[in-house]
């Protein structure tokens, strides 16, 4: 699958959030669409990550939801294939904020490291569970790059914590490397961008590659809210 044809379904993830008002009352997709949904999506995620951020070496933090872990595999799945490394992969999972700490450490040592909170957890989950990862990330001042899913980016879970603790502030402020993908969803566009927090408000600092939208793949994404 090329570069193009995977940011395709990665525009639809994009989608989730940003089409919610457009949605309407359509059929709701069953537990097997949500977990092909995120393997066409977690496939584009892989492609992002070693691709456009050029990591041979990726982790994840993400929560222990059954829609998580089916984007996860899939985003393994796309790196394992593409990366030249031995050990291309690793995951760590946290249920609570207090298993952060050693979530870091597991895969501190990785190229990039992606955020991933989303699945069947709540946003109050999410952002502690999200939170806690900033700050464990900052105490070892992790240098690789941050991908951040857009259910961490759009919610700002990441500059809410930055503006509750000073130590996340420093760091964010100071990373120049940090990832995410957003939709124009009237112009039909996905957009991959390196952001900053250094104002500290989040922002785009730079588009690096946009693709357009695949209505199909979108109607389903639609459905999956």
């Amino acid at each position: 699958m090329g570069l193009s044809s995977t940011l395709r379904a990665l525009t639809l993830a994009s989608a989730l959030l940003a089409a919610t008002a457009a949605t309407g009352a359509a059929q709701p997709l069953t537990l097997g669409e949500q977990f092909a949904l995120r393997g066409y999506t977690g496939a584009a995620m892989g492609q992002v990550l070693t691709a456009i951020i050029k990591a041979e070496r990726v982790g994840v933090l993400t929560n222990p939801s059954s829609i998580c872990g089916s984007l996860v595999g899939a985003i393994g799945a796309q790196v394992v294939s593409t990366s030249k490394a031995a050990d291309a992969f690793a995951v760590a999972a946290l249920a609570k904020p207090e298993e952060a700490a050693t979530a870091v450490s597991a895969i501190k040592d990785r190229d990039a490291i992606a955020l991933i909170f989303g699945g069947q957890v709540s946003a109050e989950e999410n952002y502690a569970l999200t939170k806690a990862s900033l700050r464990a990330l900052a105490e070892v001042n992790y240098q690789g790059a941050l991908f951040l899913h857009l259910r961490v980016w759009v919610p700002k879970f990441a500059e809410k914590a930055a503006a509750e603790d000073p130590v996340i502030g420093k760091y964010l402020a100071s990373k120049q490397n940090i990832y995410t993908v957003t939709v124009d969803a009237p112009n039909g566009k996905a957009l991959v961008h390196r952001v900053s927090f250094a104002e500290p408000a989040q922002r785009s600092v730079e588009v690096l590659h946009q693709v357009a939208m695949n209505p199909t793949w979108l109607d389903l994404f639609k459905r999956a809210i």
